[in-house]
């Protein structure tokens, strides 16, 4: 088990692969269902993941988009997100890293239609 890097391997020509962590299950395979649906020109993977460290593996693909995603209902999510981050190395944050916020009350005054 060890940190994530972004370019730790060489990158697939026409793939790309996202990494979903979180503690919904449901809601993140939702997501990535949706995701896989989408038509698109390059190939796509989704894999799934409860916290990080993943597992040592020399068989898993390159991560090109990790999805941090963060209930607002629930502390463990967010306790499970914030431990996670120590395992993904700072590059990831150049874009290459968001976060997701789920269980937010809508807001009749929105800023953006």
């Amino acid at each position: 088990m060890s940190v994530l890097r972004p370019m730790d391997k060489l990158p697939c020509l026409n793939k790309a692969t996202i990494l979903l962590v979180g503690t919904e299950d449901a809601r993140m395979q939702q997501l990535a269902d949706a995701m896989l649906r989408e038509d698109c020109a390059s190939e796509l993977q989704v894999h799934l993941a409860k916290s990080l460290p993943l597992p040592s593996n020399g068989s898993r693909p390159r991560i090109d988009l990790i999805i941090l995603v963060i209930n607002l209902h629930s502390k463990y999510s967010f306790q499970i997100v914030e431990e996670s981050l120590c395992h993904v190395d700072a590059r990831f944050f150049l874009g290459k890293l968001c976060f997701l916020i789920t269980g937010g009350k809508p807001n009749p005054c929105r800023a953006v239609e």
